[in-house]
């Protein structure tokens, strides 16, 4: 026992020494050093005291790789197995596993692939996958098929012919820009794909999706920003999508790099996933969008998790989300209350699901009964006299009704 006492001590005593070395670095604030020392799975035990769960997800994973930079390492509990930070960056032994109900690609991306590269799911917008790398590998990463593998690395030639695409097919005026994360392209290689874009004239939205103002701040640089904005004109605009899924990683870096995306015209949404045991709770959604609001940030989605290999232990059940956005609802200002969305498999796009709060609709007086998702109280809205959709609504029963009708809240009548 005093053995592994001291064995326990030495251990922590490393962690907190090798931790330090991180944050103490003279250039720990540049991308530079920040992607050169990115940490990856075999020497995460070096910032950790790892579980025998964790040890074994290391090794076995069936997903993307492990990495991770030292700005977002820092923002974990070296100690805590439930710390969401870590949770989102050091596999377990839940990853191992390939369950029945999962795929690679469950949203069919490479089936709905145009050209190399380029998915299109809806009529007038595609996905355009730049790059294969992030700053941090994600554990929830829903196209881990094809992320952190260097087969999959956009070429030149790949881009060029993307954009052939998009230029003879005009109908297209919305581009996403995603990967793998954008902005871990050279800024060269981001000017190229935005100058092209801004040039073919039926392209109007831009969007990037990007993890970095929430994994490597510092990316934010005054070149990147020269470039978004030389390219936000009249003819593109370009939005930034980032995904915080928990209020640790909302820091004063963070806040800072999207003030500065903010100052040259970029807006910034925010796309949360529901990730288990990290922010599946009314309560965790609410701080987050609370402090993305103070940040600036609008929330736009929160995802409901997807399919893919590994993921048993992130995967919530669908009445989850129903639950959060209920909560919410009442407790911040709609802007700050994401669209609650499924992605569908089999490449059916999003839909939004939303807590039902319509009660239904009353014939015989022709009034539809909500309930407050404020105070749970019901109330009456008459449907205009000249109506003809009263066939169309969902009707109350009488039982129904006479029980509401007594404790509802009118308008003119009160």
């Amino acid at each position: 026992m005093e053995v592994n006492l001291k064995k326990t001590i030495t251990n922590v005593s490393l962690i907190e020494r090798n931790r330090e070395a991180l944050k103490i670095h003279p250039d720990f604030n540049t991308t530079q050093f920040q992607l050169k020392n990115r940490i990856k799975g075999n020497d995460l035990n070096q910032y950790f005291e790892l579980t025998q769960s964790e040890i074994i997800g290391i090794e076995k994973t069936i997903r993307l790789n492990v990495g991770t930079t030292p700005y977002y390492l820092l923002l974990s509990d070296p100690y805590d197995p439930k710390c969401p930070i870590r949770r989102m960056i050091v596999p377990t032994e839940e990853e191992i596993f390939f369950a029945p109900e999962e795929s690679p690609d469950p949203l069919h991306e490479e089936r709905l692939s145009v050209v190399r590269g380029l998915t299109r799911m809806y009529d007038d917008r595609v996905l355009l996958f730049s790059n294969q790398e992030c700053s941090v590998y994600c554990r929830h990463c829903m196209r881990g098929r094809k992320v952190s593998f260097n087969n999959e690395r956009m070429s030149g030639e790949d881009l060029d012919l993307c954009f052939e695409y998009l230029r003879n097919t005009p109908e297209i005026s919305d581009v996403v820009i995603s990967g793998g994360d954008p902005l871990n392209l050279s800024d060269s290689r981001i000017e190229y794909i935005l100058k092209n874009l801004e040039q073919i004239e039926s392209i109007k939205i831009c969007r990037i999706g990007t993890r970095n103002p929430v994994t490597l701040p510092f990316r934010i640089t005054p070149m990147l920003l020269h470039i978004l904005e030389k390219y936000n004109t009249e003819n593109l605009s370009i939005f930034c999508n980032t995904q915080f899924n928990h209020v640790k990683e909302c820091t004063p870096e963070a806040k800072q790099s999207i003030l500065k995306l903010l100052k040259v015209g970029i807006s910034v949404g925010n796309q949360c996933v529901i990730l288990k045991g990290i922010n599946d709770s009314g309560e965790d959604m609410l701080a987050l969008h609370r402090k993305l609001l103070e940040m600036r940030v609008r929330a736009y989605y929160m995802y409901d998790p997807e399919l893919i290999p590994g993921s048993r232990g992130f995967r919530t059940p669908l009445a989850k989300g129903l639950e959060i956005i209920e909560y919410m609802r009442g407790k911040i200002g709609g802007m700050g209350i994401p669209q609650f969305v499924n992605d569908l498999p089999g490449g059916g796009g999003k839909i939004t699901l939303s807590p039902d709060w319509y009660v239904g609709f009353h014939r015989g007086t022709r009034n539809h009964v909500f309930k407050s998702a404020l105070r749970g109280t019901y109330h009456l809205s008459p449907e205009p006299i000249d109506s003809e959709y009263d066939n169309t609504y969902r009707e109350i029963p009488e039982t129904i009704w006479n029980d509401i009708r007594k404790k509802a809240h009118y308008n003119a009548i009160e």
